[in-house]
């Protein structure tokens, strides 16, 4: 029986290769498993993080031939194709719950921060949703992350310093299952 994206297992973001497999695989398909496992995402932290998971799939190769014609409409010169809506929507729902459960699971692990810090995140929920369905196989078009400009003021030396603070204790929540670096009890900044 599929999950409830609603309410994946608790211990869902530290699931890693054999375990990530079987789960996408039980839950998804056998197809949805190989779109990542044929691309080496062995993580959570790694699946919610691509820019476009479907982006290998504009490569000729014969790696992944076999896959792209069971997960994909070709057309008939070969040069275009389109992923199946199932499989780019169980993708996408994926994804989303999985990102969504991160972010709950950081807000319940995390004291709250300065409202400096909540100006200064982007959200990059939907970075890895591809947004091309169709593709020119001949050519080798990439999607550009936007830049978002952000006015110059001038900060204190302790607004760097709690951005830097923040960003090391969001990067360790993000990479690390059980390290969790706190400023004062684990390092000390100046």
């Amino acid at each position: 029986m599929p999950v409830d994206l609603n309410n994946l297992p608790d211990d869902i973001l530290s699931y890693r290769n054999n375990c990530l497999y079987k789960f996408i695989e039980e839950n998804f398909g056998t197809d949805e498993m190989m779109l990542i496992k044929m691309q080496s995402i062995n993580n959570i932290s790694t699946l919610i993080t691509v820019p476009d998971i479907m982006a290998f799939l504009n490569f000729n190769c014969k790696e992944i031939i076999e896959l792209k014609n069971r997960i994909c409409f070709i057309g008939d010169d070969n040069n275009q194709f389109m992923v199946k809506s199932g499989i780019q929507t169980n993708i996408n729902n994926l994804i989303s719950a999985l990102k969504e459960k991160r972010k709950k699971q950081m807000k319940r692990t995390k004291p709250s921060k300065p409202s400096s810090q909540s100006s200064t995140q982007l959200d990059s929920d939907q970075s890895n949703t591809s947004s091309l369905h169709i593709s020119n196989l001949t050519s080798t078009d990439s999607q550009l992350t936007p830049v978002i400009a952000t006015t110059s003021k001038i900060h204190s030396l302790s607004n760097y310093t709690q951005k830097i603070i923040d960003s090391i204790e969001k990067f360790c929540v993000n990479s690390f299952e059980n390290i969790n670096l706190t400023n004062t009890v684990d390092y000390k900044s100046c």
